[in-house]
């Protein structure tokens, strides 16, 4: 099954800011940085080295994270993130091996969780600029959990089953949930291959249209309340899945937006862009530097090109997971 692929948001390290208040372009380049007996080294020193757009995409990095902190410093707690990178460091076996992780991707513990904060006020800004109704949201994500029978990808595969007994297996456990409903959980723990979901009694949590394969979503989505389906193949497979009830949609709705609107915004990077623009309007931001303004027009708002990252960045993920197993991005 697909795995859920976030939005990417174009937006990389700290490093020079060259764009803020003024009322017109000036000449920013011949200004000093450093000053020697040797020679001064000037912005345009520093710019042709590092190239406009990585200075375009730094800068406006940093104004973004100012703004949005501004604007949603109210409306985003820290310290649930903060509670949230605890959590992490546990799952990665504790506070030195999860740093340990961050150096190798060249990031501080302490950058790690201005990225994160920067993905929390991101997320403030899309949930007020792109409309989801309640009824949306209904229409477009279902709650459920499954049973998995693995086939054989090879004869190496030592986890699988052939696809005659896989299909067997699983027409064996369908009759049996579908005569005891309220035995799914206990007999998806036991059974299902997926290891995921199998110790969470086969739950998927919420399915948003779009994130799970074709086969899987219909048969989910045609089932009601608390009903199982008959016996579905993908390429990973033969499942059983049953619709659970939705008891906590209240509670799940705004996670449950929020991950709308990300698959709209991938499908659709100009909801972004434009959130953006009407971020800058808002607060009068100019550039200093007409190549800069230019470097982070043509790249950072403009959607085309947020479009071709996405699916240079889709490719490399297609390549190191090299067809790995399913999961779903809750």
């Amino acid at each position: 099954m697909k795995t859920f692929k976030k939005v990417i948001i174009p937006v990389t390290a700290s490093a020079l800011l060259l764009g803020a208040c003024g009322n017109s372009a000036t000449d920013s380049k011949e200004d000093t940085i450093i000053s020697s007996k040797a020679g001064d080294v000037k912005v345009e020193d520093v710019m042709n080295k590092m190239g406009d757009e990585q200075i375009a995409n730094s800068s406006f990095s940093i104004l973004l994270n100012k703004l949005l902190a501004d604007k949603y410093k109210d409306k985003v707690d820290t310290k649930d993130i903060d509670k949230e990178v605890e959590k992490e460091q546990k799952q990665y076996g504790g506070k030195d091996q999860f740093e340990s992780m961050l150096k190798q991707q060249k990031m501080s513990l302490s950058d790690y969780k201005e990225q994160k904060k920067l993905q929390a006020y991101q997320k403030a800004l899309l949930n007020d600029k792109v409309n989801i109704s309640d009824k949306e949201i209904k229409e477009d994500t279902k709650k459920g959990s499954h049973i998995l029978i693995k086939v054989k990808e090879n004869k190496d595969d030592k986890e699988g089953l052939s696809d005659k007994d896989a299909k067997a297996k699983a027409e064996k456990l369908q009759k049996q949930v579908s005569e005891n409903p309220d035995k799914f959980g206990e007999i998806a723990k036991k059974e299902s291959m997926d290891k995921s979901s199998a110790k969470k009694d086969g739950s998927l949590g919420y399915v948003i249209k779009g994130q799970m394969e074709e086969k899987f979503e219909k048969a989910l989505f045609k089932l009601k309340e608390g009903d199982v389906s008959k016996v579905v193949k993908t390429d990973y497979g033969y499942h059983v899945i049953k619709a659970d009830k939705e008891d906590d949609f209240d509670e799940e709705k705004g996670k449950l937006k929020s991950q709308l609107i990300q698959q709209k915004v991938q499908k659709d990077p100009k909801l972004l862009t434009d959130a953006y623009k009407e971020l800058l309007d808002e607060y009068k931001v100019d550039y200093k530097d007409r190549d800069i303004k230019k470097a982070i027009e043509d790249s950072i708002l403009d959607p085309e090109k947020i479009k071709q990252q996405q699916q240079q960045q889709q490719q490399q993920q297609a390549m190191q997971q090299g067809g790995a197993g399913m999961s779903v991005g809750q």
